[in-house]
């Protein structure tokens, strides 16, 4: 019994040892399986990783490739064919050229838009660019070097400095201060110049700041007194309003100007009808005194033939009936003086005329301003220059001066007069006179203007037109260079080197 249940126990312990050996033996053959999986793990790894790597570095070149493959395309945009089928026809839209004479900030604002519809690049717009210069804008390319007259930056910049605005904003300024409404000039032209005036003068400024400056500084350059208060009073917020509301304001006062002068139309043909009533009763009256006066006559006696007249010393009538005194009345009316003709002050003005810079018909020349002047005159040989528009006058029209001087008048024509910014359509009178033009009183009171002498300058509509006396017009002040120092003692002269 003992010796069975050791020989179990030893087959217990023999079994034990076996299923320990099979468990070793499976652990180390797992842990080779192991061992050669994570090899190839890391073999596959190694290859994905290379083979990534490989394909990587060929795409990256194949992209290269097709970067500058397309940069060439764009450089040169028509230097390829391509088959008819294939090709995207884009609408192109011409640019304007500019010459400099138009500004340059309108200009460029076209030539963007139209070079973001044709979908240049910038190198096309700098090709285009200097092949829409003309004149003096074309000019400003002999100062770019010749490597940068395809840098559109550079191209811009040159004609900015040449044809820009931005150096001129302090001048637009001082015009938008001083402008005023011209005379004929509707609202609406005053508006859209005082819009332009404003982006050039405050382009700046944020929107809403300038659409409150330019409503201010159109209602100040309105001409009309009651429509500026009007509009004023109103304190609109932008140009657009003001501009409403003044243009109503000016129809709502022209219909009822138009309605007052109807109804006193009406009211002068009632009173007319009253006068006429009037004047027939009198005119009864009157006729009836006379009637009874004749008739009074009649019935009086008659006059001592022996009276005698105080005036022609004969006899038959009394002073108040003397036939002498009407006829001396009656020769006086006849031998009375014609009507005075052309005059004028003196035939130059000399050192102490006032003169003017303006124009006739397109002729520049100095005006002087003679207020004892009662025609306006220009010199023979300037109106020579206008002959399709003169006219001839008989020769026995003279002109004549305060001094008694005469001179003929050659014709007459009908100028444009051009003074300041203001042009004027008026008759004037072609003499033999010293100075090219006079401008006389006639002219000065036909357009309401005022001479000031106290501050040498002449107004109308508003604008301030400067005189200035011939001495000063034609006195210089030149720097000269001497040889040697030289003292010139008062009122003497003397010739330097």
């Amino acid at each position: 019994m003992r010796s069975g249940q050791e020989r179990m126990e030893k087959g217990q312990e023999e079994m034990k040892g076996l299923i320990d050996e099979v468990k070793d033996e499976v652990q180390r053959k797992i842990d080779e399986v192991e061992e050669k999986v994570q090899m190839k793990v890391e073999d596959v790894k190694s290859e994905v990783k290379r083979k990534i790597e490989k394909v990587e570095h060929k795409v990256q070149g194949k992209i290269g490739e097709i970067e500058r493959r397309l940069s060439e395309l764009e450089d040169r945009p028509f230097s390829f064919s391509a088959s008819p089928e294939f090709m995207h026809i884009r609408p192109t839209i011409k640019s304007l050229t500019f010459d400099g004479q138009t500004s340059w900030t309108v200009f460029k604002t076209q030539f963007d838009v139209v070079s973001s519809t044709n979908g240049w690049t910038d190198f096309v717009k700098a090709s285009q660019l200097v092949a829409l210069l003309r004149g003096s804008a074309a000019e400003v390319l002999q100062g770019i070097p010749a490597d940068k007259l395809t840098d559109l930056t550079t191209i811009e910049k040159a004609l900015e400095s040449r044809f820009g605005d931005s150096h001129l904003t302090q001048f637009y300024r001082t015009e938008l201060k001083t402008r005023r409404q011209k005379p004929g000039e509707n609202l609406q032209e005053l508006a859209a110049d005082v819009e332009r005036l404003m982006s050039l003068a405050y382009a700046e400024c944020p929107l809403d700041v300038r659409e409150s400056l330019a409503a201010q500084y159109f209602v100040d350059a309105i001409r009309d007194k009651d429509t500026q208060h009007s509009t004023r009073l109103m304190d609109a917020k932008d140009l657009k309003s003001s501009l409403a509301y003044s243009m109503k304001y000016e129809a709502a006062r022209n219909v009822s100007k138009t309605s007052r002068h109807i109804r006193s139309r009406e009211t002068e043909d009632h009173m007319s009808g009253e006068r006429d009533d009037k004047f027939e009763f009198f005119f009864n009256r009157l006729e009836k005194l006379l009637y009874s006066s004749v008739s009074g006559r009649k019935n009086t006696p008659r006059r001592n033939p022996n009276v005698t007249c105080w005036k022609c010393s004969k006899k038959g009538h009394v002073q108040r009936e003397c036939q002498a005194i009407t006829s001396n009345q009656e020769n006086s009316s006849l031998n009375r003086a014609p009507e005075e003709g052309p005059r004028v002050s003196s035939l130059s003005g000399k050192k102490n005329g006032l003169y003017l810079e303006g124009s006739i018909c397109g002729i520049q020349c100095l005006m002087l301003v003679d207020t004892g002047a009662n025609v306006t005159l220009l010199r023979t040989d300037l109106a020579q220059k206008l002959k399709e528009q003169l006219i001839y006058t008989a020769p026995n029209i003279s002109l004549k001066t305060a001094t008694g001087e005469k001179t003929e008048i050659r014709g007459k024509l009908d100028a444009s007069i051009e003074c300041g910014s203001r042009k004027f359509h008026h008759r004037i009178y072609v003499a033999d006179i010293t100075d090219p033009c006079i401008l006389g009183l006639d002219f000065l009171q036909k357009f309401n203007f005022t001479v000031d002498l106290e501050k040498n300058e002449i107004r109308t509509g508003g604008e301030e037109i400067p005189l200035f006396s011939a001495s000063v017009q034609h006195s210089k002040s030149c720097s000269v260079l001497v040889k040697k120092r030289t003292i010139i003692s008062a009122r003497s002269e003397c010739l330097i080197q």
